[in-house]
């Protein structure tokens, strides 16, 4: 037998071990599929599954107050931020191996999902109306992986659904979100607040993108002095193909890379030349 060449047996063996995994590429989706019937025999809740809730749920009305469902939404998801103010983010775990001026911590969830709610929070310049326009208006400074975006559709002067693609690293596809957003310049103290969360909307196309599912993005934005605000980011999203090791690794310090940068780029926005008095 001659070194390093290969007989008929291992040439065959091999060629069958080529046809097997070109077959599982080429087949993957459906191998790894769940069979339809099997999900059909699980109940499972919306957060449960982590499937958008369609528009037309939040825009029916309550039997108790005759608001619109996204009214409701809005109104408990600012009060809730508030309040975790006000408790100074009591029960928050705090990750102290940040080697940056972002607090970063996480609190777990008792909803049947289990993906972690993670906050970060830093100071930046401005007043929290500037900022809010920055996090609401200026995605495409501050988000580098932000590949298109658009307004789908606007329920009220602060609210709208809004669509946005963000680029994943090769050979991974785009993640796209849908998602109703509502923000606030009135609140106590100055404080300013833009919340979120996914729905399913029929204008909403995909073109190739995976749907990611926002769970949760809300921002808190308080006055802190000195012509200073404070940028609280509570944030639970679904990336759809991720691990739960990833979530904990990786995502948590992509949203604090993601708070540097619009610290950052609220910076340049009030750097300016000096005037001569």
């Amino acid at each position: 037998k001659n070194l390093g060449v290969p007989d008929a047996r291992e040439l065959q063996e091999q060629k069958a071990a080529h046809e097997c995994l070109t077959t599982l590429v080429q087949e993957c989706k459906k191998l790894f599929n769940i069979p339809t019937t099997m999900m059909s025999k699980c109940r499972f809740s919306y957060i449960e599954q982590g499937d958008p809730v369609p528009l037309e749920e939040f825009n029916r009305r309550s039997s108790e107050d005759d608001q619109l469902a996204y009214h409701n939404f809005v109104d408990t998801a600012i009060q809730g931020l508030l309040k975790e103010s006000r408790d100074k983010f009591k029960g928050w775990v705090s990750v102290s191996s940040v080697p940056t001026d972002v607090d970063l911590s996480y609190k777990k969830v008792t909803d049947g999902h289990l993906l972690r709610l993670w906050r970060c929070s830093t100071e930046v310049d401005g007043p929290p109306f500037a900022a809010l326009e920055c996090v609401k208006d200026e995605r495409h400074v501050w988000d580098e992986d932000l590949v298109k975006w658009r307004s789908i559709e606007k329920l009220d002067s602060q609210t709208e659904v809004f669509q946005y693609t963000q680029s994943s690293m090769a050979p991974h596809p785009a993640r796209d979100f849908c998602v109703l957003r509502s923000w606030r310049k009135d609140l106590p103290k100055g404080t300013c607040a833009l919340v979120s969360t996914s729905i399913e909307h029929p204008e909403a196309e995909l073109n190739g993108a995976i749907q990611g599912v926002v769970l949760a993005s809300h921002y808190l934005i308080e006055p802190c002095g000195s012509g200073k605000s404070r940028v609280t980011h509570i944030s639970r999203i679904d990336m759809r193909g991720r691990t739960p090791e990833w979530y904990k690794k990786v995502y948590s310090y992509n949203c604090v890379n993601q708070m540097e940068r619009i610290r950052d780029s609220l910076k340049q926005s009030t750097d300016g030349p000096e005037s001569v008095v």
